[in-house]
């Protein structure tokens, strides 16, 4: 390999030493140190250099070659040779992104082979998408959230918007009134199992008993975001009477203060004969979009908590139920129900935090 045997070297020991203790990295710092030791005398040739520094004699005849041709700067670019070529190249990575950031997402890594050979014309095995979708990217299989076919997305997408501009208004018809905002929905709790994964050592299947019983009940919640307040009643029914009677406790649990309450536009909640508190009035959110209410992340916590388990009769299910209710905190309940776009439309609609 050529390189010099011989090399003038313009800065000064002292200079080179002060440089030296600057460097961060130890490919520049051993850089700077074969000059000083050269500049210095502390090195006689090129090969003792490489002895100290532990170094192949044509590594170093490199290194002062590189600064022979580009100075001390270019001495100290570290050049980068680059590396095999992605598989999947950046453009078609970002497309991809793009493409996973939707909902609907794929059904299988397979099925982004096929994307990417339909879509961007490019050819590669499964495990190359496994290893960048899944290792890199950290994106799962994961089971969907049932969305009504029904659904209207241009209902769902400007529904903070709207629920704001209802909220300022009502504040502002009268401003001294405390108003305050709740979400409300219902769930059944029975005695059919609730089956939820658990964590055994592999090769083990986790096993889950059960005895199926047709007996449930409803459980009424009504949740404020911004404070984590709550109002929980059980039931035998989902219908208006039960309905009308959990409100009217509601009511005169908080008699003081004008509440708007958010729900889905059930039968229920609609009902002619529904009597409704001369306080409390109904927002109602799109039709068949369950997952605008935060309340669902509740029920979804609670009905994790009480998976997997064989109740012998109902009242041990409302026992279990009431303990799990008891010691929901107002802290928690805030922080599973304050969604960022709910908050932006409280705020702007003046609500008090």
């Amino acid at each position: 390999m050529s390189g010099v045997s011989k090399i003038e070297i313009h800065e000064a020991a002292k200079d080179l030493l002060q440089l030296m203790k600057e460097q961060k990295q130890l490919r520049q710092r051993s850089r700077i140190q074969a000059l000083y030791l050269l500049k210095s005398g502390e090195a006689t040739s090129i090969s003792h250099v490489a002895r100290i520094l532990g170094y192949d004699r044509s590594t170093v005849q490199r290194w002062l070659l590189r600064y022979q041709q580009l100075g001390l700067s270019g001495l100290l670019t570290i050049p980068h040779h680059g590396g095999r070529q992605a598989a999947i190249p950046p453009w078609a990575q970002a497309k991809l992104k793009v493409r996973l950031e939707q909902p609907r997402g794929f059904a299988s890594y397979g099925d982004i082979v096929t994307w990417l050979a339909s879509e961007c014309g490019i050819c590669v095995n499964y495990w190359v998408v496994y290893d960048l979708v899944r290792r890199r990217w950290k994106a799962k299989l994961k089971a969907s959230r049932p969305s009504h076919a029904k659904q209207d997305p241009e209902a769902v997408e400007p529904f903070p918007e709207r629920l704001a501009w209802a909220l300022r208004k009502a504040v502002q018809v009268a401003p001294d009134l405390p108003l305050r905002y709740w979400v409300e929905d219902e769930s059944r709790f029975g005695l059919k199992p609730i089956f939820r994964r658990r964590i055994t050592t592999r090769g083990v299947p986790p096993v889950a008993l059960h005895h199926w019983q047709f007996k449930w009940l409803w459980l009424y919640g009504l949740v404020e975001p911004l404070s984590g307040e709550s109002f929980f009643w059980e039931c035998s029914h989902l219908d208006h009477q039960c309905f009308s009677y959990v409100l009217e406790a509601f009511a005169k649990q908080y008699p003081d203060d004008r509440h708007i309450i958010q729900l889905d536009r059930s039968a229920v909640h609609r009902a002619q004969r529904l009597k409704i508190p001369s306080n409390v009035a109904f927002y109602f959110q799109p039709a068949y979009s369950p997952e605008l209410n935060p309340i669902e992340q509740l029920w979804s916590l609670l009905k994790g908590r009480l998976a997997n388990r064989d109740w012998l009769d109902l009242e041990e299910l409302q026992q279990a139920l009431s303990d799990q209710l008891r010691q929901l905190t107002k802290p928690a309940l805030r922080s599973l129900m304050q969604r960022h776009e709910l908050v932006e439309a409280l705020a702007w609609a003046g609500m008090p935090f």
